[in-house]
C-alpha cells in the first residue's frame, strides 16, 4: 500500500497544534513499519512544522527520525512562510506544479491520500 499524508495545519490558537502532527506521524510510522510506502507532505502553513520537528529536543523526535526520509515540503509554501532557507537540504522540496507539489503525481503513482 502507498499512502500520502497531506498536512495543511500548523497552529491552533497561535500555537503549534501537536495532535495533528502526532497522529499523522503515528499512522505513517505504523504503516512504514509494516512494509507500506508512505510520504508525509507538508503544504501551506504546515511547512512551518519543520523548524519545530527538526529540533533535537522535540517530543516527537523518535517519530521524526523514523520518517525523515519520507517528508516532502511544498517549495512555494516554504518560501511564502519564510522557512525555505532553514529547511533546504534537510527535507525534500517539491515544485512540480507551478512551484507547489503535485497531488496528481502521487495519485497517478497509486498513492491513497489522507488529509490532515
Amino acid at each position: 500500500m502507498k499512502t500520502c499524508f497531506l498536512i495543511f495545519t500548523y497552529d491552533k490558537g497561535g500555537k503549534p497544534y501537536v495532535p495533528i502532527i502526532f497522529h499523522a506521524l503515528l499512522f505513517a510510522k505504523e504503516m512504514k513499519e509494516k512494509g507500506d510506502e508512505v510520504k508525509i507532505v507538508f503544504e501551506g502553513e504546515a511547512v512551518k512544522w519543520f523548524n519545530e520537528l527538526l529540533k533535537e529536543d522535540h517530543p516527537l523526535k523518535h517519530h521524526v527520525e523514523a520518517l525523515k526520509d519520507d517528508f516532502v515540503a511544498c517549495e512555494a509554501c516554504s518560501h511564502m512562510f519564510d522557512v525555505f532557507t532553514s529547511i533546504k537540504g534537510k527535507i525534500a522540496l517539491e515544485n512540480d506544479l507551478h512551484g507547489h507539489f503535485s497531488l496528481k503525481k502521487y495519485l497517478d503513482n497509486g498513492y491513497t491520500v489522507v488529509e490532515f
